[in-house]
């Protein structure tokens, strides 16, 4: 009984150190629930995000793409390098669906039951970028568009 006992709290004590040990290994570069809104000009929403060490940078961005009859129908996530801030390290945009871009009908058919889900996770070297969709609001847009991208809400955490 006693060798039993002994076992259960090694093991105990084990599980303990390699949880904290991971736990102080996770560090948040940038953590920040965003708001953005299309407003008259609909604007990037974007941050510049430099490592604890201050060796890395990066601009993160969340980038309205218009239609071409006006109005958004599509929201980019975007990371890049500060000496490269157009450069997506997270991929390029193609006809196909696309994790890092969240398009209006993914939304209306509810971005939980999207093939991506609602929360995407990505690698970007040694860190991890975190985007959790929290909320976004669908309305008549400019031009031609009915059903576009009004309001966006994520929680988005950085880091490694």
């Amino acid at each position: 009984m006693k060798r039993l006992v002994v076992a259960g709290v090694s093991l105990l004590l084990l599980y303990l150190s390699v949880t904290s040990a991971n736990a102080k290994s996770s560090v948040a570069w940038f953590q920040q629930r965003v708001n953005w809104q299309a407003g008259k000009e609909a604007l990037p929403w974007e941050v510049a995000v430099a490592s604890p060490d201050g060796k890395q940078h990066y601009r993160l961005a969340l980038v309205p793409l218009w239609a071409v009859e006006g109005g958004i129908v599509a929201i980019e996530i975007v990371v890049a390098r500060s000496e490269h801030p157009n450069v997506n390290l997270l991929g390029e945009r193609k006809d196909i669906p696309q994790p890092f871009v969240i398009t209006v009908e993914e939304l209306e058919a509810g971005v939980s039951k999207s093939q991506f889900g609602a929360t995407r996770v990505f690698r970007v070297g040694r860190a991890k970028l975190q985007v959790e969709i929290k909320g976004t609001r669908l309305g008549p847009g400019l031009g031609e568009c009915q059903n576009c991208i009004q309001e966006f809400s994520a929680q988005i955490l950085f880091g490694t």
